[in-house]
């Protein structure tokens, strides 16, 4: 019997009845197919053919806390017997939206919603009636949701893109409005003067910058030293929103997000992921000059927003995050540092061009001999082929991580799964010689 053979056998029967075989097209993971997974316990997941992997994945980074984390796990579990959607308020949102005011360096207000393609569509309805401003700079490669008006430029081919000094606006999927365009100007990332001469040329017309503060969608790509600051200075010069998604870096490079990491407060920012340790909870977060237009026009709605059970298991995330004088980030950064460092040396022992970096608790694995990575050409001109085959060569020895390259730590990783995952990387980069 091989080692996918029941996966196979369930994603034949799953396209049967389920579009695609999966409930989302980013679920597609053709290795050999979308694997059918049976329960995740800490660092670890089992699938339906009992092959248990190291899982670097956490459902795209949610599982901070690791799979079926008990404190969260409890705490959802009460809040069932108290109720679920009320329609209203509660005092356990009143509760965590206090707590995220003094979390948060933005935060003045905070609503809740469910996603972040949902929380980063309010942040852009927001900022543009601040503004009273329609169009919006965004960055190659990074995303911002799948909804029509910001769905663009994620993950263009080369030939696609246009010059590096003035992308193309690629738009990502048939069936989106071609006018998306017209509103959306797309801007190379780490390049501050291309942002100043654009603000320049578009002077007035400008509503808001949006940006992932570390490119996690394309290299986990850190800003460079002084470009959130120059950002943040150009948006003062012009009137102009600073939006910063966190929906992948919010409680994961730090507990108050990538904006505490680096000490530039936006003012707008999303989050969600990791927010909830697996539940399903969004946050728009902000100036209350700009959430307060809420009150005044800009409607924001969700009969799933603020749900018991997501407001629980938020809350107790964020318990389990703080405990300890925040001991998680630590293990995170000694765990993630520890994989960063040993598969870069273990490229060099094999004399292939595996390249990491991040911070520990997030990282990408590419193979280039042009790293570090700076924007979305640097990681998009990487050996894609090559990327791919080191994922299928881990997923056969054991250990997940994305097929974007993509590495997300927990806070139950430890050196035990440390050990192993570099014993395994060893194994594959042999096995790609």
């Amino acid at each position: 019997m091989g080692r996918y053979d029941t996966s196979i056998a369930i994603q034949e029967e799953a396209r049967r009845y389920l579009a695609g075989g999966v409930s989302s097209n980013f679920r597609y993971h053709p290795i050999p197919v979308p694997l059918c997974f049976e329960r995740g316990d800490g660092p670890y997941l089992w699938d339906a053919d009992g092959n248990r992997y190291i899982d670097y994945v956490l459902g795209n980074g949610p599982a901070i806390l690791g799979h079926s984390p008990a404190g969260v796990i409890d705490a959802v579990r009460r809040s069932l017997d108290i109720g679920q959607a009320f329609t209203a308020i509660h005092r356990g949102e009143l509760e965590l939206a206090r707590r995220l005011t003094e979390i948060i360096p933005c935060a003045e207000l905070v609503r809740f919603d469910i996603s972040g393609t949902q929380a980063d569509q309010i942040a852009l309805r927001l900022a543009r009636a601040h503004t009273k401003r329609t169009k919006v700079i965004k960055f190659e490669g990074q995303y911002h949701g799948w909804a029509d008006n910001i769905f663009a430029s994620v993950g263009p081919a080369l030939n696609e893109a246009g010059p590096s000094d003035h992308p193309a606006t690629v738009l990502q999927s048939r069936g989106q409005l071609e006018n998306v365009a017209e509103t959306l100007i797309v801007q190379p990332f780490n390049n501050l003067e291309h942002v100043d001469a654009t603000m320049k040329e578009h002077a007035g017309e400008i509503a808001a910058i949006v940006l992932e503060p570390i490119a996690c969608n394309s290299g986990v790509i850190e800003p460079e030293p002084g470009y959130l600051e120059g950002l943040r200075a150009l948006c003062d010069r012009e009137g102009t929103v600073l939006v910063f998604d966190e929906v992948i870096t919010g409680f994961r490079a730090g507990l108050g997000g990538a904006q505490e990491r680096y000490g530039v407060t936006p003012d707008l920012a999303v989050f969600a992921k990791a927010a909830a340790a697996g539940f399903a909870i969004s946050i728009i977060a902000g100036r209350r000059d700009i959430m307060e237009g809420v009150t005044d026009g800009v409607v924001h709605g969700g009969t799933y927003n603020g749900l018991t059970s997501s407001i629980a298991a938020c809350s107790a995330a964020i318990d389990e995050l703080e405990r300890d004088e925040r001991a998680a980030y630590r293990r995170m950064d000694h765990a993630g540092g520890r994989l960063v460092d040993g598969l870069n040396e273990l490229g060099r022992e094999h004399g292939l061009p595996l390249h990491a970096q991040g911070i520990g608790a997030i990282f990408t694995t590419v193979f280039t001999e042009n790293g570090p990575l700076k924007n979305y050409r640097d990681y998009k001109s990487s050996d894609e082929a090559m990327r791919l085959r080191f994922v299928e060569e881990m997923q056969n020895r054991g250990v997940r991580i994305t097929a974007r390259g993509t590495w997300f730590m927990s806070a139950v990783h430890g050196d035990v799964e440390v050990d192993a995952t570099l014993e395994a990387a060893d194994g594959a980069l042999a096995a790609m010689t």
